[in-house]
Formats: C-alpha cells, structure tokens, sequence
C-alpha cells in the first residue's frame, strides 16, 4: 500500500510525530495527507530518495516533488499527499491546526 511504502521511507530517515489524515470526503484531488517532522532539510531530501527507491518497482508513482533541500518537502503520489517538515517549519505552518477536525491517525514515535 502506498501509504505503508511513504511511511516506511520517513521511518528509515528517524522522521517522528507521523500523522496520516484522511481527506477522501475533504478533498476530491487526493485520499491521504501525511505529515511528518524531521530534524533536518538533510533528513527531509533523503526521505525523497526512499521514496524513489520504495517506489521504483510498484504500480505507485511520483507526480511532484516540491521543495528539495528546503524545510518543507512535498511529496504528490496521486492519491497520497506527503508533507516532510522540519520541527521549526512544522510548527510555523501549522497545518495539523488546519486539519484538527479532520479524522487522522497518529502513528506512535518507535525509540
């Protein structure tokens, strides 16, 4: 699933405060927006090379990349969005306040 592949990839460069919202009813563009906080822009570019990596023999595909070397990566897989912050970024934006009353499940921090 692609969720599990765009998950496993942050999890491999020790992303944590992973948040999966569901935004089928919310949006008609994608089904899924993921938030995760890194504590680099050097995490965050690695992530996208997982990406790639996890992807490159699946059915799943990369639309977009935004934001390489930034503090802010997007990732658009089609139907799962994926949002890479570092923790200062994160907070300045703010999008999980945007998305509170969103149905969303936290994944727990494996230390």
């Amino acid at each position: 699933m692609l969720e599990d592949l765009l998950i496993d990839s942050v999890k491999k460069v020790r992303g944590y405060d992973i948040v999966i919202y569901d935004m089928e009813s919310k949006n008609p563009f994608y089904d899924k927006m993921i938030i995760a906080t890194v504590d680099s822009v050097r995490q965050a570019n690695a992530c996208i090379s997982y990406i790639e990596d996890n992807l490159k023999d699946t059915k799943y595909k990369i639309r977009k990349v935004e934001g390489e070397n930034t503090s802010w990566v997007l990732v658009d897989c089609y139907e799962v969005i994926l949002s890479v912050f570092t923790k200062e970024e994160r907070e300045h934006f703010s999008l999980d306040k945007l998305y509170m009353d969103i149905k969303q499940h936290r994944l727990e921090n494996e230390d």
